[in-house]
């Protein structure tokens, strides 16, 4: 049996070949044609789609459509765009692979060598690219594939959330994720729900029979069950990355934050149909339970609307604005004030003229400010000097560190005669202007 994948829209490498070597005539655009059709008609997932795809190129090379075309890697380019004109499936896909060459058209039911692909995974980390902790004690994954499964990913993935696990909120990040497994939505999704979970199911066209997906709950992080959780997206989103989305959106599960994703919903796989092109071909489709549909070309929509790039931003002013309404430390408030004020300032920096930043240079007790090629610097007795960098039109932060902010006070006449210093511990300070 071939292990169910939702594939990317392949970013294909560029293979170099000598012209003489490999040049399509007429008999061998005519055979690949032939295979084509066939694995689409007995395959693809909307059978009378399948039908007009086979015909479109059938017809098209009877027409002599194809005769000006001897490079292969322009032929399969070709094929794929008149595909696309009958049907914008952004899981088909034919592509030209000189180390196929040899190879002979494989039938449907054939098993594949997936060594290959194992390694390409361990090299990829499983497609876990990033994981850390951001301010205000919030988990940050990056994932750029959903790559891990049962046997070999599943310990990368514990790594990765046992990491966070003791984090306030936790965003994944699935900006750019092309897709993987259905295997690996199944594995993380288990992190997340307090029982097994019915997520998705499978419609394979030519088998004519639904697989339904459950999630099975792992229990070594219960806190995951209830921390909240944030999905970044974009139109790069993709595939199994997108039913990750769907299924954790319509369960009520997660906030997702972006942009609409891709849309593709269908399940891949990839037969070679000769002479060194493969075929990449949907042949089944997601039937979620809640929705009795899916996202196949109209993607999956977030329930906070921004641009990309302010996706992650968006997402950790949202917890912290809700981490704040749902506390009644007092200890714990300022902790989150503090740390949103510097959140805002980084993703929206002040910057000061030299005038300003000049009338804030002087002595203020034991503490003195200079300004110095352009920037302004702190220094209190006996301790190292600071560069400070602005966080508001009259506040400002050490550079590199966030422990303390200075705020510059003017008095009635306009003059800065004063600063005060606000600390993390929740100490402040003040000195009056000395010279």
């Amino acid at each position: 049996m071939y292990r169910i994948k939702f594939l990317t829209l392949l970013i294909l490498p560029t293979f170099v070949f000598s012209q003489s070597a490999i040049v399509m005539d007429a008999k061998s655009r005519l055979a690949i044609v032939t295979h084509v059709s066939q694995l689409l008609v007995d395959n693809y997932v909307f059978p009378d789609t399948a039908i007009k795809m086979s015909n479109c190129i059938r017809k098209k090379i009877k027409e002599g459509g194809y005769n000006q075309i001897t490079d292969p890697v322009a032929f399969s380019d070709a094929l794929t765009i008149d595909l696309y004109s009958v049907y914008h499936d952004g899981h088909l896909l034919v592509q030209f692979d000189p180390r196929e060459m040899t190879s002979q058209p494989v039938l449907p039911n054939s098993q594949t060598n997936n060594g290959d692909e194992l390694r390409r995974n361990k090299r990829a980390n499983f497609g876990i690219r990033k994981t850390e902790i951001l301010s205000g004690n919030i988990g940050y994954v990056s994932i750029d594939h959903l790559w891990a499964d049962t046997v070999y990913g599943k310990e990368t993935v514990k790594a990765m959330l046992q990491f966070v696990s003791n984090t306030d909120a936790l965003i994944i990040d699935l900006r750019n994720c092309g897709g993987g497994s259905q295997e690996t939505v199944n594995l993380i999704c288990g992190y997340f729900l307090e029982k097994s979970t019915h997520l998705n199911d499978m419609f394979d066209r030519a088998a004519r029979t639904t697989t339904q997906y459950w999630t099975k709950p792992d229990r070594s992080f219960m806190k995951m069950n209830r921390m909240p959780l944030y999905i970044l997206t974009n139109n790069k989103t993709f595939s199994a990355a997108e039913e990750f989305c769907y299924d954790l959106k319509n369960l009520n599960r997660a906030t997702l934050i972006g942009e609409t994703t891709g849309g593709g919903a269908h399940g891949t796989f990839s037969r070679n149909a000769g002479s060194g092109f493969i075929l990449s071909i949907p042949y089944s489709k997601a039937i979620n339970p809640i929705t009795k549909t899916n996202w196949e070309k109209i993607g999956v929509k977030p329930d906070i609307e921004v641009p990309s790039d302010k996706a992650l931003e968006t997402a950790e002013i949202t917890i912290f604005e809700r981490l704040i309404s749902g506390t009644n430390s007092t200890s714990e408030l300022f902790d989150l004030k503090w740390d949103l004020e510097l959140l805002k300032a980084i993703n929206n920096p002040t910057v000061l003229s030299p005038e300003i930043l000049q009338s804030y240079a002087g002595v203020y007790g034991e503490r003195v400010f200079t300004f110095e090629n352009g920037s302004l610097f702190y220094q209190r007795t006996g301790r190292p000097k600071f560069e400070l960098e602005p966080m508001s039109p009259n506040t400002m932060k050490g550079k590199g560190n966030t422990y303390f902010k200075i705020e510059f006070i003017k008095n009635d006449r306009g003059i800065v005669d004063r600063v005060t210093v606000y600390y993390q511990n929740n100490r402040v300070e003040s000195s009056s202007r000395t010279n």
